[in-house]
């Protein structure tokens, strides 16, 4: 019997991945072309934007109805996270973070095509194939961001965060510097940059990692360029358990760093009416670090 066999250089069959990816985007550029033709709300705009700097919110976080949502992933805007809503309520809420609603949203393809137009760098991170803990991670983040933010508006300050793409520091086509997230304070000519990592994990070896970045950072000339700000970032860390905190004291004091690091326990943020003291890690002391506390 004479068996046939395939050329192994050749596809099985179908469109090779490549191609069949090139066809999606395409199709969902026209998409977003033709939403973007009838036009989209401030109250549209204002949740995309929200989105492409954080990545994925809560529906509290987001601020609007579960039924705009809905309409909204009907477009393609957005897309569901799909985990049991009362299983992130408590796991939020083993985090200090009550929330009422534990439905999660992300941007949906025809957003991040839109996105990509109006900001110029594509969303590369893909919630919808992440795990619940680093969904967790983030979300705790955007309630970090929006209590400085609540707290500097009151102040007359503006807060801008940045997207992961836009946070991110490469030397030599490679990253140097991811931050968790960044953010600048802005007001009139001043604008002062705080880089703020969250720590859900209990081992605290990645903090002299994140403690060696920061200073490698510190050292080249590339952040004065990329975020032309007064200052290298103060890096605020945030931690879920005190282990993480002996762990960014242990690696400062080892390296005698050029970077400011200051610290609070998760449960000490949350749990507080203010959020303007910090621990300065390498200290021991604790300081106001906003620039209206000036």
């Amino acid at each position: 019997m004479i068996r046939l066999k395939k050329d192994p250089h050749l596809p099985a069959g179908g469109r090779s991945p490549s191609i069949t990816q090139a066809l999606t985007r395409q199709k969902m550029q026209y998409a977003a072309d033709a939403v973007l033709r009838r036009g989209l709300s401030m109250e549209a705009w204002r949740m995309l934007d929200q989105l492409y700097v954080s990545g994925i919110m809560t529906v509290d976080q987001i601020g609007l109805a579960q039924r705009t949502l809905r309409n909204y992933a009907k477009k393609g805007l957005i897309a569901r996270y799909t985990y049991p809503p009362a299983e992130v309520v408590r796991e939020l809420g083993e985090r200090f973070l009550p929330v009422k609603d534990g439905q999660l949203y992300t941007l949906g393809q025809v957003g991040m095509e839109i996105l990509t137009m109006r900001h110029g760098l594509r969303p590369t991170r893909q919630f919808l194939a992440y795990p619940i803990e680093r969904i967790l991670s983030a979300l705790i983040l955007n309630e970090i961001v929006q209590r400085i933010e609540a707290e500097a508006t009151k102040q007359d300050w503006t807060l801008k965060r940045y997207s992961f793409e836009q946070a991110q520091l490469s030397k030599n086509e490679k990253v140097i510097l991811s931050p968790s997230t960044l953010i600048s304070l802005e007001k009139g000519d001043r604008k002062i940059f705080f880089a703020i990592e969250y720590h859900d994990e209990e081992n605290s070896r990645a903090t002299w990692k994140k403690a060696q970045e920061y200073e490698d950072a510190y050292e080249c000339d590339l952040w004065e360029e990329k975020w032309l700000g007064e200052r290298f970032p103060l890096v605020l860390a945030v931690f879920r358990h005190n282990g993480i905190g002996e762990g960014y004291r242990e690696a400062i004091l080892a390296m005698r760093t050029l970077t400011s690091f200051y610290g609070r326990s998760l449960e000490g943020l949350l749990q507080a009416d203010r959020i303007e003291t910090w621990v300065n890690i390498e200290k021991g002391s604790r300081e106001k670090v906003f620039p209206w506390q000036e």
